[in-house]
């Protein structure tokens, strides 16, 4: 098996050039990112056909990703999710929706350039993005060294470790932000993509999608999902938490916990199957709902409500403390770790 690590200069920047790095196997597999937020920018990935396309939504221009609106493909931190009024405890954090905190601020870590080291094996090949965050940084105590690495095998396994540590107590929960459409650049929209995955409950949300502190069960409402069912479904269902929303899903889920917890996404048309697997206890499943046509994206990609899904694996916030189950707290000098893998196939 050979593997491929190709590196060009995409956009010079008076801050730091933007680099993208593509992981490529002997299959014609591929991923894409950049060192500007570890943004995912491209998968090429097989239909039925055998035809590569891309998987996941990107932006038409390259200067987009500066400010990248909607967080497309990128690493997200310090902590994932809404902040309620901006507070982690005692500590006031930079508030860039309306009074909340959206995924790490306007600072976090999708706007960071990180520091990049390429390693090629035989049979894989990886990128180790690295981050130091100083104390205070978005109003988050700590000095927190971050890293992340990207990793191709041979069988169109895509895997991310998350990796970090503090000398302060603070709080951590990295993931991707990756829109995925497994019919690539047909334009459709992902309402007729299956999704699995054994979930026992789902967060509640406010007005705000800000979780009340209670999970609603899954059980005999739309948000089961163990045999699987149609996007479209959760786009047309009357439940009060997905009206909420936008009307489809943009909840954190709570896994029926296991070693490695798993959902699956099919596309029949295009034959696609993507499967996830994480240590981590729960994920955001997000249905672009409340996505707009402002921001151009590639020709042929879908755009707007339900353009694509997003599967934002990680861990649970406080205010849904389960006894045993990670959560965004992390102490003083203790290890961050997490593995989330996207596995390519057919149906």
């Amino acid at each position: 098996m050979k593997m491929k690590i190709l590196h060009e200069t995409i956009l010079t920047h008076p801050q730091q050039n933007i680099e993208k790095y593509t992981l490529e196997n002997d299959q014609g597999f591929s991923v894409s990112f950049l060192n500007l937020g570890g943004t995912i920018t491209s998968i090429m990935a097989p239909d039925k056909n055998g035809n590569f396309e891309n998987v996941v939504l990107a932006y038409e221009n390259a200067e987009q990703y500066i400010e990248n609106p909607y967080y497309l493909g990128a690493l997200i931190g310090r902590v994932a999710g809404r902040v309620p009024n901006a507070e982690l405890g005692p500590y006031k954090l930079e508030a860039n929706e309306g009074e909340h905190h959206l995924h790490g601020g306007p600072h976090g870590f999708h706007q960071v350039f990180w520091n990049v080291k390429t390693v090629e094996h035989e049979d894989s090949a990886e990128v180790i993005l690295t981050h130091f965050s100083r104390d205070g940084e978005g109003g988050y105590p700590g000095n927190l060294e971050a890293q992340v690495t990207y990793r191709l095998d041979c069988d169109n396994t895509f895997t991310i470790d998350y990796e970090a540590r503090s000398d302060k107590n603070t709080w951590l929960n990295l993931t991707n932000h990756a829109y995925f459409n497994l019919s690539a650049d047909s334009g459709r929209d992902v309402l007729n993509h299956s999704l699995t995955m054994k979930s026992d409950a789902i967060a509640e949300f406010d007005d705000d999608s800000i979780p009340t502190g209670r999970w609603i069960p899954a059980k005999e409402t739309p948000f089961d999902l163990k045999t699987g069912k149609l996007l479209r479904e959760a786009a047309e269902s009357d439940h009060e938490q997905i009206n909420k929303v936008g009307n489809g899903f943009d909840h954190l889920f709570l896994f029926e916990q296991s070693e490695l917890n798993q959902v699956s996404v099919e596309e029949q048309e295009s034959g696609r199957k993507m499967v996830v697997q994480t240590t981590d206890p729960a994920a955001v499943i997000y249905m672009a709902n409340k996505m707009d046509t402002d921001h151009p994206l590639k020709p042929g990609q879908a755009t707007g409500p339900y353009a694509a899904i997003c599967i934002e694996t990680q861990r649970i916030p406080e205010s849904l403390l389960i006894p045993g189950l990670p959560t965004h707290k992390l102490a003083a000098h203790e290890a961050y770790r997490s593995r989330t893998s996207f596995t390519f196939g057919l149906i």
